[in-house]
């Protein structure tokens, strides 16, 4: 028994393994380690008992020891025969640990499958399975193949719920698990169903299925696939092993359940891949499985005992079969007595030992290991085979003196052992006491066979043999032992010779040594014929003995050398040996019942002779009834009268005499005709087990057995039964039935055939006793309540069946105690059907019954679902999802489990008080409908009906529904568009007709595209307002400039959209272009010039017509930079020649492009090399006597080297007077700068001259310097002096360098340098100096002066040091909302040019930006900035030194104020029961609303006086309404306004309506006004006391130091006059902005250049920005307007970006960008917006409209002569405005101001022709140039002042409090005149 390939056990039960053999001798039983090493004993933990067991003990778990417990075994049996191993036993212990087991439940819709899986923790999940499961409280469900329809608890212990109902929600589910090795049973906590609500047709999804399952052979299978759809799908599966997928279909072993397919007993044939696909209305899915079926091999040795000779092959070969066919290849070891042996010899499944020796002989393995794990082996035993004896050891020669003992040894080997026998002579040995013989078998079966003689003697010498002899054959060895002695021959006996054959007769001589041996016969010496031959031993030999001539006596005699003799004689009788007469065939054949005789004759052979026969090898027996008759001594014969089976056989005649023995063969074959000897017989079987056919005949020759099954009746015809699968025909002729199903039940017949006769046969009956099972899959029986239900199932198996029907699997169905039920059961050919039938049914007979049937065999049970249809109750929650104006959309929902009875809906609806309308919903009944064509603002009934197959419910509650209004039927009125700058196009329209309006007109959408656009689809805007009260107005921005738009308009209510109205266009105006030029290139043309070309911007960044290019260009050398300005150039071409440039020098070129409206973007540098030139002439060149024939040359560089220097030319010559004598010319290094000329001849004159050379050329010379040689060398300085520049805290070296070894001095301006005396000044000896940490200071002059007696010489070196900059001088040069003009003065350059400049600011308790400015750059406009606030900025000026420090910040107000406060008649419209809140009344103050705060509370006696916080983040829109309110009442407003600026708080008081829609009457009032008399509440009357009694106070000390200081001001104001006034105001204006002004830029000289809107710096302490110490300088503006007409509406200021973005980042402010207000602009004219390159920017931002930074700025001496005076009490500002109509005043404001326009809602004022956005200003918009004085400027009238009534008052808007009138005749006095004659 071999032991199991896996053994598993817990710690706490233990595990043995059992191994036992069979074997002869009995083989011992060892173990072995996974290393080969034995197993033994340890204590505690591991014992071997002597029967074989290995017992492995239950242990702690502490004690676990991986090399025992987690380890490989093999089993070893041994003997002497060999030894064999069993295949590997993987041990595996487990510490037993406590676990838990949770339930996850796939939910599933109706009518589908729900899947609840166990969920067993990972670290136990190999060794727990699913046992059952529990249906609580007690309904156990255990695992099948197939389940009962209901329920399917799966092998793999899923349990599937089919068929889902409502009811199937309540139960709660446990699943029970069992540890393998513990048995310890773990139940998990209980869980129920889950279903979802599916409406409507939904397409299948599969959400479970089992992509692989891996089953052995014979197991059962199950593939799983579940998908979940509305309504349930249906399920197909298919096999989809070939090119096209096969329909799976059910049988005996297969059943289609719907989502699950179960396989029983599968085969190889059943694995490959399935598909499950699921469907239904709504489509299919699918899914693909593997089944992989793992077959059981068969592993065999052939031969299984192979007996090979010694030296031979043997070879083995290991088959390995699954089903009996070949599994093909396999990973194969062998072993050889229990150890694996290498790899040589092995060919495939084949082994191969050559060349066998007896090690080779024992027990071999062959090991299959397959890739699942598991192993399997066979075994086979090598034998050695009969092998002829072979001597191993043999004796020699020898001679010896009488006297000693002798022993004679031989060995010898073979198969089986030989035997040795010893020959003196060729006779046997003497037969005495001298002579002892012993032989023994040595432990590898080696004989051993010696003679040992005791005392040798004379006649103990002769030829010795030994000869071994075995059944394979004989061998023999032989050697002379020779005694000194006297010729001696012994005893000859009687030989006896066969005739015909060799005689061999050997003289037994004894003595030695012997000189001759001879042999006489009759005295006569031999030999005498050829036939007879003495050999050289004395041996004789005569061939062929005949009878008559060699029978006699021969004599033997021998003589040694002395002549000493001895003879001997012996008597030789020849013999004639038998001979058979031969039969006349080798076999007789003859049938049963014949007579047969045999003769045997001897021919030849001497008497006496016995004959003998023989059958089969053995004496004939009496009994076998055959006869002998010996007919005379020489023939004997054989009779057998009755021929029988037993007959047959070999016969032989044996005739034997002295000589020798013959044998004569005849073979009988007797043929038998076919009788059997197991005759098949009727069987029976269970269904699905294995059954034997027995079938064996016999008869000669061997009977074939056929085996055939009836395909009809019994008398039908019959087919041959093929070997298939789990069909097996095996050798003895029965036949193998596995796994019987029924279709092998039938007749069988058995045929056996062997020529003989007929052959005979026999017809059986098999019968399958099958067990009850039901084809069919579980049903559903629907019926309607009251019927009678009927339900059937068709039972197959055998009979009797008993069949009882089960209501939920446990009540059994009787009728004797339920009348309703009747049960009746028919008989059918293959079983039985089985009737159940329940009459008036009602719903609780719902749910799930079984059929259940049993017998003799087993049993089975199928569901069948029955469904009682009620009628559905009324569905519930009706309620409308949608309302439309003519659509109403319905939804409800069923009543309990009542969806999927209900087939249809009926929806019945009417108008109140008319007749009732329906409409029908079915295929499939939804929940919701949609209920169309209805009438707008109509009120309607609606009611639900649900109808099922059991009829209709009663009506659903009744729904009342008002239908919706509907959207606009018609389009916006009087839609216009024009531009209004490059980016903005202002649209105006008005609202629809009121009848095409549908409802209140909430707002518009205005859609606008490009005419270029790809598309035709519009970009939409939307904006809030009914357009009511006028034009409706939106500034479109951010459009694409000098672009054509197509616009659109369409108004809106709370339904929808309108149509649109039919489309406008507009072109937006031109711009600058936003890109600069692309593709620029540049190529040196020159050494003086460079070509430059481009690309022009792309169409969509030109922004208008191009005009032209400009290119700037400069030197990019340091002295270039540092030298002057960019140069520029313009052009209308794509490339320009750049000459007269420096040569051999890298230029920075930039291009921009312009149209009419100013410079584009300017292009990032691109930098040209212009080429190399020949150099200019060395700058200068000296020459001194070195010496008496030296001459020492110097000189300069050029100036201009245009290009790299790389060698001087030196020219030399000698002169006499007139006369050359001599010249020379010399080239020198580039980096050599001085000759000496040495060796010239005295008192000569020498002229030189020096040139330059670049690659290109040499070019010019010096002048020519010339020198007389003299032996007098007076002192002279041969370097340079000039400009030196270095940087700061570098070192400078100044030379001196001199011939005639003269005095050195240095002066630094007048003053002698002296050693020692300047800290970082070094004179050196060699005439150098060095300044060391170069600063300021150390700028200058330094003179060196040589003296050396003969001649004095001076030197200067003007040494200049380059520090970092100076700061600038910053300057505010004005300010808007979102932006600051800035101005500058550079500082110190600090000796280098100026290469950037640093702008920092950052807004008060913000974080600090930087931003980089070209050095050209003298002013910047800081844009994007947050309305209302204050900016800290200041600059830093940059060189290639360092940094400047930072200039003085300055802080900087943006325009802009909290918000102000509207009085309520403009805010407030009460109605009964709400409030209308117009929030687009609210002033702004110049920054956006960013949200409001809003509550309020009620004033009226006895009502709650709490407030009530409405929304603390209300989004700025056109209206709100307060809803919730009380009629008649008195109520109390809070509100807070916020902006960026600040917040603003406002209280209201109103009085809601009548319920009629009245104002509350006027006694009511008056009793809430009384009622809110503060002196009843105490609590109120102490804090106003106290609060009006310190108001008081503090306004008398104020007005007691007001009065104070402004009695000394007042003297001096009423002395200055009107003109005074003017000029200090022209004056100081001029004074302030002469300030870094741009080329061209005008200064205005008089008030008539000063721009209405102006903002400027104010000069002096009290209004320059002066720092304060170390803090930042506060920054005070003034801002001046006046206008040239009266306005006619009220003036809002949009928010710039920097707010804009700042809102649309609040969570509170959420408002479309293009409905913003947009606030003032310093630029003149709309082409100008925006533009960066108006180069008069400085007075650009002068005529331009800005306010003052800070709100709280006192008054100028101009406001108070404007006012009046500071003396004038009476003055009121709005008073003043009404009488000037040119003049437009914004009074002081504040957060209780209320200083509104009389106007319902404030309006914006047109701006040079745009309305709501801009103030006017006084420069024509097309026409009127940019700077022209006033005086010539035209007044511009308002778009909308023709439309004005006269009596109309003109209505002045509200100035700003920082706005203060101007005192101006020329503006009071000619505003009149200006106003249009309509007006």
């Amino acid at each position: 028994m071999e032991p199991p390939s896996r053994l598993e056990f817990s710690n706490s039960s233990g595990g043995w393994l059992d191994c036992s053999a069979s074997g002869s001798p009995q083989p011992s039983i060892d173990w072995l380690s996974v290393d080969g090493t034995s197993v033994g004993d340890v204590g505690g933990v591991r014992r071997v008992l002597r029967n074989g067991t290995l017992v492995l003990l239950p242990f702690p778990a502490t004690a676990y020891r991986q090399d025992i417990h987690s380890t490989i075994y093999r089993c070893v049996a041994s003997n002497t025969v060999g030894r064999v191993i069993s295949r590997d036993v993987q041990v595996r212990a487990v510490v037993a640990q406590a676990y838990k087991v949770d339930v996850e439940v796939l939910a599933a819709s109706r009518g589908c499958t729900a899947i609840l899986r166990c969920v067993v923790p990972n670290f136990v999940k190999e060794l727990v399975r699913v046992v059952s499961w529990v249906q609580e409280p007690a309904f156990y469900i255990y695992p099948s193949l197939q389940g009962d329809g209901k329920y399917h608890l799966l092998p793999t212990g899923e349990l599937l719920i089919h068929n889902l109902e409502y009811n199937d929600r309540y139960p709660s589910y446990r699943c029970r698990t069992m540890h393998k090795l513990t048995r310890q049973v773990v139940t998990s906590n209980s869980a129920k169903i889950r279903m979802n609500e599916q409406r409507g047709i939904v397409s299948p999804s599969v959400v479970e299925h089992t992509s692989h399952v891996a089953v052995s052979q014979d197991e059962g299978a199950v593939l799983l696939c579940v998908a979940q759809g509305c309504p349930s799908p249906e399920y197909r599966w298919y096999t989809h092993n070939g090119p096209e997928p096969i329909p799976v279909s059910s049988g005996p072993r297969i059943r289609l359940l719907g989502p699950v397919l179960a396989i029983e007993a599968v085969t190889a044939e059943d694995g490959g891949v399935y598909k499950c696909s699921a469907s239904n209305a709504g489509g299919e899915a699918s899914a693909d499985l593997r089944l992989t079926v793992s077959t059981p091999i068969h592993v065999e040795i052939t031969p299984n005992v192979l007996s090979v000779h010694m030296g031979g092959t043997a070879e083995f070969r290991c088959l390995v079969t699954a089903n009996g066919m070949s599994a093909g290849p396999q990973h194969i070891t062998w072993f050889k007595d229990g150890r694996q042996l290498p790899s040589s010899g092995r060919v495939g499944d084949t082994l191969q030992v050559t060349g066998v020796t007896r090690e080779d002989k024992g027990m071999y393995q062959c090991v299959v290991r397959r890739q699942e794990g598991d192993s399997f082996q066979a075994s086979a035993e090598l034998q050695l085979g009969d092998a002829p004896p072979s001597l191993v050891y043999s004796f020699i020669e020898q001679t010896l003196q009488p006297g000693p003992a002798v022993s004679l040894k031989c060995s010898a080997q073979g198969n089986p052992t030989p035997q040795i026998a010893w020959t003196l002579d060729g006779f046997p040995l003497p037969t005495n006491g001298r002579f002892m013989i012993g032989q023994y078998v040595t432990v590898h079966g080696d004989v051993i066979s010696h003679v040992n003689i005791s005392h040798v003697m004379v006649e103990d010498g002769g030829e010795y043999s030994c000869a071994a002899e075995n059944r394979a054959g004989k061998t023999s060895h032989s050697a002379r032992l020779n005694i000194y002695g006297l010729p001696y021959i012994r005893l000859i006996p009687k030989v006896t010779a066969v005739a015909g054959h060799t005689l061999y007769l050997k003289c037994p001589v004894a003595g030695y040594p012997i000189e001759e041996i001879h042999w006489e016969r009759g005295g006569r010496e031999l030999p005498e014929d050829m036939r007879q031959k003495v050999q050289s031993d004395g041996t004789l030999e005569i061939k062929e003995v005949q009878k008559s001539l060699d029978s006699g006596v021969y004599t033997c005699w021998a003589r040694n050398k002395q002549g000493h003799s001895a003879r001997r004689s012996g008597e030789v009788a020849v013999i004639v040996p038998p001979k058979l007469n031969p039969f006349h065939s080798s076999i007789l054949s003859l049938n049963v019942g014949d007579r047969a005789s045999i003769t045997c004759s001897v021919i030849k052979g001497d008497i006496p002779l016995t004959i003998t026969w023989r059958k089969d090898g053995r004496p004939i027996d009496p009994t076998q009834r055959m006869s002998v008759t010996q007919v005379d001594q020489y023939n004997s014969i054989l009779l057998i009268e009755n021929l029988t089976a037993d007959h047959t056989g070999n016969y032989s005649c044996v005739v034997r005499n002295t000589a020798a023995e013959t044998e004569g063969h005849q073979s009988l074959l007797v043929n038998v005709p076919p009788r059997w000897v197991v005759e098949p017989t009727d069987v029976s079987v269970e269904r699905n087990r294995h059954i034997m056919l027995h079938c064996q005949a016999q008869g000669v020759p061997v009977p074939t057995i056929l085996w055939k099954k009836a395909t009809g009746s019994k008398s039908g015809d019959y087919e041959e039964v093929r070997e298939r699968p789990y069909t097996k025909l095996l050798a003895n002729g029965s036949l193998l039935l596995q796994h019987v199903k029924e279709d092998r039940e039938g007749f069988y017949l058995c045929q056996a055939n062997n020529g003989i006769g007929t052959g005979i046969g026999k017809v059986i009956q098999l019968k399958v006793n099958s067990s009850p099972y039901f084809a069919g899959q579980s049903k559903m029986v629907t019926v309607k309540k009251g019927d009678t239900a009927i339900m059937q199932c068709e039972v197959k198996g055998d009979k009797p069946i008993n069949v009882v029907w089960l209501r939920n699997g446990k009540h059994e169905l009787n009728p004797s105690t339920n009348y309703r039920v009747s049960i009746k059961q028919d008989a059918t050919p293959e079983g039985i059907s089985a009737e159940v039938q329940i009459s008036n049914v009602d719903s609780s007979d719902s749910g799930a019954y079984f059929c259940q049937a049993s017998n003799l065999y087993g049993r089975d049970q199928q569901l069948v679902q029955l469904q009682v249809q009620e009628p559905p109750q009324p569905p519930s929650s009706l309620e409308a999802a949608t309302v439309s104006s003519r659509v109403v959309n319905l939804k409800w929902q069923p009543r309990g489990g009542d969806a999927a009875e209900v087939s249809k809906y009926i929806v019945e609806y009417r108008e109140i008080d008319r007749q009732w309308q329906y409409i029908e919903i079915s295929d499939p009944p939804a929940y919701s409908t949609i209920i169309e064509n209805l009438k707008p603002a109509t009120n309607y009934v609606f009611r639900i009906i649900a109808e099922g197959p059991a009829g209709r419910s009663s009506p659903s509650q009744e729904l009342f529904i008002k239908t919706d209004p509907q959207r606009p039927a018609g389009p916006p009125l009087n839609l216009g568009a024009r531009p209004i700058s490059s980016t903005e196009i202002l649209i105006t329209w008005m609202p629809p007709s009121y009848e095409l309006r549908h409802g209140e007109i909430q707002g518009y959408n205005i859609g606008y595209r490009s005419m270029h656009a790809t598309t035709n689809s519009y970009n939409f805007t939307s904006i809030s307002g009914d357009g009511e009260d006028g034009t409706g107005e939106l500034l479109l921005g951010n459009l694409a400039k000098y672009t054509r738009y197509t616009i659109v308009a369409q108004a809106f209510n709370q339904v929808g959209p309108g149509p649109l109205s039919e489309p406008v266009t507009a072109q937006t105006m031109e711009d600058v272009p936003s890109k600069p030029p692309e593709d620029i290139r540049c190529m040196a043309q020159s050494s003086t010039s460079i070509q430059v070309s481009w690309q022009p911007p792309q169409a969509h960044h030109t922004n208008g017509l191009l005009q032209g290019y400009k290119v700037f260009y400069e030197c990019a050398t340091e002295d270039a930079i540092s030298s002057g300005e960019m140069e520029t150039r313009k052009t209308t071409s794509l490339t320009i020649h750049l000459s007269n440039l420096r040569k051999f020098s890298n230029y920075s070129i930039q291009v921009l492009a312009y149209t009419r409206m100013g410079d584009g973007v300017i292009s990032p540098p691109s930098f040209c090399h212009t080429d190399e030139d020949a150099p200019e002439a060395p700058a200068d060149i000296k020459i001194a006597i070195s010496s008496p024939s030296s001459l020492y040359v110097s000189w300069l560089p050029p100036r201009d080297p245009n290009g790299i220097i790389t060698k001087y030319n030196l020219y030399m010559r000698a002169v006499n007077g007139r006369e050359e004598l001599n010249n020379d010319k010399r080239n020198l290094q580039a980096h050599q700068h001085h000759f000496e000329a040495k060796q010239l001849q005295s008192h000569t004159e020498y002229q030189f001259w020096v040139s330059a050379s670049t690659r290109v050329g040499e070019g010019k010379s010096s002048r020519v310097v010339s020198q007389l040689t003299s032996n007098r060398v007076p002192a002279k300085i041969v370097s340079f002096g000039g400009l030196t520049i270095r940087p700061w805290k570098s070192s400078a070296s100044l030379n001196c360098m001199a011939v005639g070894q003269p005095r050195r001095e240095w002066f630094k301006g007048d003053t002698l340098l002296r050693p020692g005396t300047q800290h970082n000044i070094q004179l050196l000896d060699s005439g150098e100096i060095i300044v060391t940490m170069l600063q300021t200071s150390d700028t200058g002059n330094y003179t060196c002066q040589v003296d050396n007696g003969i001649g004095t010489d001076r030197l200067t070196h003007n040494l200049l040091v380059q520090v970092p900059p100076g700061p600038p001088v910053l300057y505010v040069t004005s300010a808007t909302s979102s932006s600051i003009l800035l101005h500058w003065k550079i500082g110190s350059t600090g000796n280098a040019p100026i290469t950037a400049f640093s702008l920092h600011y950052r807004r008060v308790h913000g974080n600090l930006e930087e931003m980089q400015l070209s050095r050209h750059a003298s002013s910047h406009d800081l844009k994007g900035l947050f309305c209302g606030s204050t900016y800290q900025v200041y600059l830093v000026a940059h060189n290639k030194i360092g940094s400047s420090s930072a200039s003085t910040t300055l802080n900087v107000k943006t325009q802009g104020q909290p918000p102000g406060i509207p009085p309520d008649s403009v805010l407030i419209a009460p109605n009964s029961t709400s409030v209308v809140l117009r929030l687009n009344g609210w002033p702004d103050n110049g920054c956006p609303i960013m949200y409001f705060v809003l509550q309020y509370r009620s004033v009226s006696t006895g009502l709650d006086d709490e407030w009530h916080l409405v929304s603390n983040a209300l989004k700025p829109q056109r209206r709100f309404t307060l809803s919730g309110l009380l009629p008649s009442t008195m109520y109390r407003l809070k509100m807070e306004a916020h902006n960026v600026a600040g917040s603003t708080n406002a209280e209201y008081t109103f009085w809601t309506l009548t319920k009629d829609g009245d104002p509350p009457p006027p006694e009511l009032v008056q009793r809430g006004h009384r009622s809110q008399i503060f002196y009843n509440n105490i609590q109120l009357l102490i804090p106003i006391i106290i609060t009006i009694t310190a108001t008081i106070i503090c306004i008398a000390f104020t007005v007691v130091c007001y009065k104070y200081r402004q009695r000394g001001r007042q003297r001096k104001d009423t002395m200055e006059s009107q003109q005074t006034t003017d000029a200090q105001r022209d004056r100081y204006y001029a004074t302030i902005h002469k300030v870094a002004l741009q080329a061209g830029d005008k200064i205005p000289e008089t008030s008539e250049d000063i721009s209405p809107y102006a903002t400027f710096q104010l000069s002096e302490a009290s209004t320059l920005a002066q720092p304060h110490h170390s803090g930042p300088a506060n920054t005070l503006l003034h801002s001046f307007m006046y206008h040239e007409r009266a306005m006619t509406e009220g003036c809002a200021s949009p928010p710039p970006a920097a707010v804009l973005r700042l809102h649309n980042q609040s969570p509170y402010y959420n408002i479309n960008s293009s409905k913003g207000r947009r606030r003032h602009s310093r630029k003149t004219e709309p082409e100008s917006e925006e533009s960066d390159s108006d180069p008069d920017q400085l007075t650009s931002s002068r005529t331009e409209s800005s306010n003052q930074l800070d709100a709280k700025m006192k008054h100028s001496k101009d406001l108070d002569v404007a006012a009046g005076g500071p003396g004038d009490h009476g003055y009121n500002p709005n008073h003043y405005m009404r009488s000037i109509p040119g003049l437009i005043y914004h009074g002081t404001q504040s957060s209780t101001s209320s200083d509104l326009s009389p106007m319902s809602e404030q309006k914006s004022l047109p701006r040079r022709g745009r309305s709501r956005y801009h103030h006017l200003h006084l420069h024509n918009t097309n026409t009127t140039p940019r700077h022209k004085s006033s005086k010539a400027q035209s007044p511009i009238a308002s778009p909308r002042s023709s439309c004005q009534n006269d009596n109309v008052p003109i209505q002045l808007p509200r100035m700003p409090s920082q706005f203060r009138p101007i005192h101006s005749s020329r503006t009071i006095g000619s505003t009149n005149s200006r106003l249009s004659p309509n007006c």
